[in-house]
């Protein structure tokens, strides 16, 4: 064979065995740390939305208490500044500003959901947008919204935040809070269902949290199936 012929079946350096072990090392290395940084900037929003929830849910409490408190003064004739400079304002404007309730805090986060005993406390926002499951949970449209009485449902990833309702058992206590309300709940039922089967998200008798989340935990890909958990009202 001559060294034109010996040239042309030389083998790259990259392609070499030592080469190789490298490239794939370094490409391990990139993606784990591609999924390490996301976790933790889904881990950043989650605590900066639930401290964005408990603010604003106090500052809608201190809200409500400051026009209950210019509702009263107005019954009693008293002149009130709370707010803006009321001094020159009419009783009828007053009432006015009283009912409008400007300046309300808008909530980022619809509500918070604990499960206590397997340490999940995640925001749920109004919708179950792949930015709002990367950072929480998200209610399901057509169920009920946070603060009503029917079947408020919500999902979140199977490899994010629902992780823990793996770990979850009959009897474990659901806390949901709003901005108006907290309210326990007790884990009555725990299925698997195929995604075709929408059965978990109609009304309820009772009011009721339906949590929703891909199945099986750790499959690779597409998970075929969907882990539901049910928790119902404790009156």
């Amino acid at each position: 064979m001559n060294a034109k012929a010996t040239a042309r079946l030389r083998v790259p350096r990259w392609a070499k065995p030592r080469s190789c072990e490298f490239f794939c090392w370094g490409l391990g290395l990139a993606l784990i740390a591609l999924y390490g940084g996301g976790r933790i900037y889904g881990e950043l929003e989650r605590r900066e939305a639930i401290s964005a929830f408990a603010q604003a849910r106090d500052e809608l409490n201190a809200e409500a208490r400051a026009r209950h408190d210019t509702a009263r003064v107005i019954g009693e004739g008293v002149p009130t500044r709370l707010g803006p400079d009321q001094a020159m304002w009419s009783a009828s404007r007053i009432r006015e500003y009283v009912a409008a309730g400007p300046g309300q805090s808008a909530v980022l986060a619809a509500a918070v959901l604990r499960i206590p005993r397997v340490a999940l406390e995640v925001p749920v926002y109004p919708d179950s947008s792949e930015r709002n499951l990367n950072r929480g949970a998200g209610l399901i449209a057509g169920t009920g919204a946070a603060d009503s009485d029917g079947n408020i449902a919500m999902a979140a990833h199977r490899d994010g935040y629902f992780r823990a309702l793996q770990s979850v058992a009959l009897g474990d206590l659901v806390e949901l809070e709003t901005p108006h309300r907290r309210r326990q709940y007790r884990i009555t039922e725990v299925s698997i269902v195929d995604p075709e089967n929408v059965s978990p998200l109609h009304d309820t008798e009772m009011p009721a949290v339906t949590l929703v989340t891909c199945y099986p935990f750790y499959f690779v890909g597409s998970a075929p199936q969907r882990y539901i958990v049910r928790a119902v009202a404790i009156e």
